[in-house]
């Protein structure tokens, strides 16, 4: 399995577990992950039900901690963009980064290079590697233009896109809050298709603001035609638990993972193991223990690594 890069302040996660014991079974490892449950509260239709020939706008509030990296994605269209300062207005603290992940190798303009204002200059991006948008709008002061920078802070960026689907990490400088407003992505009644290279670690988000167990729903479930032995992490900014079942593949040996603050928790798909009495068609990165399926929040992103090119469709159905 491809691990993606590291943010600074992000460790890999190991598991930890107690367990108790029965019956051991073997069984072959195979991996895969779904998407969606409800549509987030807080929708409001721009007409009258039932009639859904529009888009449903709506709105969600999400809280980043100050100097912590935060998984996040945009869960609406906003402004004419979906640019950083459409999403953000000025509510994003001074000082803050955004780092996008790029799965491909690409390029990307820079103006006022070494703060020389009219030199222009190209930043390469390697393939799986993350581009680092530092935000100072003190700049414009100066004459530069632009509210970004590169990670040496002398190069001018363009403003960073953020549109539905994508998935990136926050660096708050403080604590912050802020409310998404805008229109889903998907008309009712419509399809939305995101296509994934295999092997390769993509960050996402849902392209409807669903909220709750990613397996769940028939309309946007990853798992519909997600390739077995794909893999799914999500990062935990927070220290957690999770509990496990069936531990080191002991039919109903009971555990828990230690989940460090700043880490991934890496989520195998496995269908095999249902024929096997074991239930669970998730698995830790041990393959050896049973994990509840990955649930997350609207706005919440993951990066997503099918095995074999892997096209997610999302209906957001009319009734």
């Amino acid at each position: 399995m491809l691990t993606p890069p590291l943010p600074s302040g992000i460790v890999a996660l190991h598991t930890v577990t107690t367990r108790t014991t029965t019956t051991h079974k073997m069984r072959t490892k195979t991996l895969l992950l779904s998407a969606g449950a409800l549509l987030a509260a807080g929708f409001v239709s721009s007409q009258a039900q039932p009639v859904y020939s529009q888009n449903i706008v709506g709105y969600a509030s999400l809280a980043a901690p100050g100097g912590a990296n935060t998984m996040m994605t945009v869960p609406f269209n906003i402004g004419v963009s979906n640019g950083a300062n459409e999403v953000f207005g000025t509510n994003l603290p001074v000082g803050s980064t955004i780092l996008l992940y790029s799965t491909a190798a690409t390029t990307i303009p820079l103006s006022n290079v070494g703060d020389a204002l009219g030199v222009n200059g190209t930043l390469p991006v390697q393939a799986q590697s993350y581009i680092t948008y530092y935000y100072d709008p003190s700049s414009v002061s100066y004459g530069y233009g632009a509210w970004w920078s590169d990670g040496s802070e002398l190069n001018n960026m363009p403003t960073p896109s953020l549109p539905v689907g994508q998935g990136f990490f926050i660096s708050p400088n403080g604590t912050f809050t802020n409310t998404f407003a805008g229109t889903v992505a998907v008309p009712v009644g419509t399809t939305n298709s995101m296509t994934l290279p295999g092997g390769q670690n993509t960050l996402v988000g849902s392209a409807i603001p669903f909220a709750g167990d990613i397996t769940a729903g028939t309309a946007g479930a990853l798992t519909n035609n997600l390739p077995a032995g794909s893999t799914v992490l999500v990062y935990s900014t927070a220290a957690n638990t999770i509990p496990l079942t069936n531990v080191g593949d002991v039919l109903g040996a009971n555990g828990t993972l230690n989940v460090p603050a700043a880490s991934y928790v890496t989520y195998f798909y496995d269908p095999s193991s249902v024929s096997y009495g074991y239930g669970a068609w998730w698995t830790d990165g041990s393959e050896l223990n049973n994990m509840p399926a990955p649930s997350l929040t609207v706005g919440q992103a993951m990066f997503i690594v099918p095995n074999g090119n892997f096209n997610w469709k999302q209906t957001l159905p009319s009734n």
